[in-house]
């Protein structure tokens, strides 16, 4: 079947789904887009890095835009606590060119390039089914349609991905990722780390965690992002399963942990800075790990989380499905039809996302499952250590 004047669908319209349904745009497509949630995802305030090196590619290939404010810092500085030192100690210092940004302007960037009739809000895929004819969907139990080709771009709790790769497991690590953004001048009568402004990560035994400002959503300021990894015990999650927590939705018992928490083991500036964050803006994401063994059959494949999950100690979520909607455009505008496209989307995407998926287990051990004893790291250490966990590269995506 020819890919040009196809009708496609995208199921999830978060940041995988508004790219490959821009990409399959540019490649002559009719698509339609459908989206579970009702307006959730306009006002996302979570901060995401982006490596400086692949910042200019996305620009050009139209997927960030280039009004979108961003903040660059170019390396990751290390602290762990040290005694009475309100700040902590600097163990070292990491090349890491990147980019800032928020999540909520990435993918309104995106979500403008899609036309409204196209965009389905509050319609849940409840099922897929491949046909002679092309692929059946079912929305909220009821048909809706054949179409072409279809992109499974809805996290992890896929519906296509166990058509797609009925084998693949999707596992919990063992910790989880605390998470919370404030108006960044909130407490700025208070004292303050000078390095609040850097990009800083604070070590302790068993997690990390990872600070940086990033520009506000609505017009104007910035705020303050971090993001604390450490295990989460299960009676915090929601019926005692490993599960995301969302903002507004952490109970004081949890919050409560969370301050025991940053009071041993955060030097007592960076504990401040936690603390600045409201109940209300706090999210809990466990960790999880999926490799698949195909990224497309038939006329379905997958983009985002829908396919490898990494865990974000890549700093790859974003842009591995920026990656994802790049290569399906580039496949798409190089060969006519969807079995020669999907082929190569498939080969050049499942390698790259199980690749990343199995980083992150890496990066996962060296940092929190086996995190060295921070206390006792000399700079020396810090070196060995650093070039243990990257294999000298600066990020995922940057070898140094």
């Amino acid at each position: 079947m020819r890919i040009r004047g196809s009708r496609v669908a995208v199921v999830g319209g978060s940041i995988a789904g508004c790219a490959t349904a821009v990409a399959l745009a540019r490649a002559g497509c009719e698509v339609a887009v459908f989206e579970r949630s009702r307006g959730g995802l306009r006002d996302r305030g979570a901060g995401i890095t982006l490596p400086a090196s692949l910042y200019g590619e996305l620009l050009d290939a139209g997927y960030l835009g280039p009004d979108m404010r961003v903040l660059r810092r170019p390396e990751l500085i290390w602290l762990t606590r040290a005694g009475r030192s309100a700040e902590g100690r600097v163990v070292g210092r990491q090349p890491y060119p990147s980019i800032m940004a928020s999540w909520a302007l990435v993918w309104r960037g995106l979500r403008s390039q899609v036309p409204d009739r196209l965009y389905h809000e509050g319609a849940t895929v409840t099922d897929v089914q491949q046909r002679d004819d092309g692929v059946g969907l079912w929305i909220d139990g009821r048909p809706a349609g054949t179409y072409a080709a279809v992109v499974g771009a809805d996290g992890y709790r896929s519906t296509v991905r166990p058509i797609v790769a009925p084998e693949a497991t999707v596992r919990y690590a063992g910790y989880g990722l605390w998470r919370g953004d404030y108006p960044a001048d909130r407490g700025m009568d208070g004292p303050q780390s000078p390095l609040l402004d850097d990009f800083v990560a604070v070590g302790f035994r068993g997690g990390h965690a990872v600070f940086y400002r990033i520009p506000d959503a609505g017009p104007g300021g910035l705020r303050q992002n971090w993001a604390l990894y450490s295990s989460v015990p299960y009676d915090l999650y929601p019926a005692g399963a490993a599960a995301p927590i969302p903002r507004g939705q952490v109970t004081e018992t949890a919050a409560a942990h969370l301050d025991g928490l940053i009071s041993r083991e955060l030097p007592p500036l960076w504990a401040d800075a936690v603390r600045r964050t409201e109940r209300h803006e706090l999210s809990v994401n466990p960790m999880y790990d999926t490799t698949v063994s195909r990224y497309a059959k038939g006329s379905l494949l997958l983009a985002g989380d829908a396919g490898a999950i990494a865990r974000p100690h890549t700093g790859a979520g974003a842009v591995k499905a920026l990656q994802d909607a790049w290569a399906l455009e580039r496949a798409c505008q190089e060969h006519e039809t969807w079995a020669q496209a999907l082929a190569v989307f498939d080969t050049t995407r499942r390698g790259a996302g199980n690749a990343l998926t199995e980083l992150g287990k890496h990066l996962g051990r060296m940092r929190v499952e086996d995190s060295p004893d921070w206390s006792a790291l000399t700079p020396a250490d810090f070196e060995s250590w650093l070039h243990a966990n990257t294999h000298g590269w600066q990020s995922a995506y940057d070898p140094a």
